[in-house]
């Protein structure tokens, strides 16, 4: 089986390593491969794949560009993975279209990346996960100012990258059949509380109230999953002791 994993990052990677394992040959694109999702011919890109993964991604807050990414990269891919004949396998995140969050512009952006897939994919599955551990590395990076970085307040449910890649790997081969599967991390904590787990931070970490309604759901629990969603992977403390070193790639 040849599986199309679209993302250079953090994900992509994952994902690409987790199919590998399961023996399917793996071409992951990206535009440190030379293919950039907005402006290529998806089609030729992704032709011989029987699956196609998008784990694209672009860091903002802005509404505008984060809906116009992920839309335009869903149109392409979605509209590759039809033209081909290819399964479409999508990762997203828990909650991410619960109304209180949608002032976060990340949270719009996968929002409406997911109707449109549902609107151009006949062979789709939506993978979502809640914040995974390398998260408070990348905030860490993302949200620097000189010595300190900006920790905003939220209470999450994190999960491993790696056992998200794996659920993703047995949706490529047809371990699982569902249209929509959520996972989430064993613990709940405050990213706060993630970040001041971190071995070696780098920076000196500081608290960020958000204001507003965003801020308050944030900080409420709205990214938090409900009862009986799939629980997987380890804890944080014992994945901090199995990574030895934690580092954001």
């Amino acid at each position: 089986m040849h599986v199309a994993v679209v993302g250079g990052g953090i994900s992509g990677a994952a994902i690409s390593r987790a199919a590998e394992s399961r023996g399917c040959s793996v071409t992951q694109l990206s535009r440190s491969t030379g293919f950039d999702v907005l402006r290529d011919d998806a089609v030729t890109a992704l032709a011989g794949a029987d699956v196609v993964v998008e784990a694209t991604g672009r860091f903002t807050t802005s509404r505008r560009t984060a809906t116009e990414f992920f839309t335009a990269s869903t149109r392409a891919i979605g509209g590759a993975a039809g033209a081909i004949g290819a399964r479409h396998v999508l990762l997203s995140i828990v909650n991410c279209s619960r109304p209180e969050v949608q002032g976060y512009g990340y949270f719009a952006g996968k929002t409406a990346q997911e109707a449109v897939a549902r609107a151009v994919s006949p062979r789709l599955t939506v993978v979502r996960s809640t914040q995974w551990f390398e998260f408070a590395r990348q905030n860490l990076e993302r949200m620097r100012v000189g010595p300190v970085a900006l920790v905003p307040r939220m209470t999450i449910a994190p999960v491993a990258l790696d056992a998200v890649a794996a659920v993703i790997a047995d949706v490529v081969i047809g371990g699982r059949a569902e249209p929509v599967i959520e996972v989430t991390g064993p613990d709940t904590m405050t990213l706060w509380a993630m970040t001041k787990a971190l071995p070696d931070p780098g920076v000196t970490p500081v608290r960020l109230p958000i204001p507003g309604r965003t801020g308050r759901a944030f900080r409420d629990g709205a990214l938090l999953p409900t009862d009986g969603t799939e629980v997987i992977g380890p804890h944080l403390r014992d994945w901090i002791t199995g990574a030895g070193r934690l580092h954001g790639g």
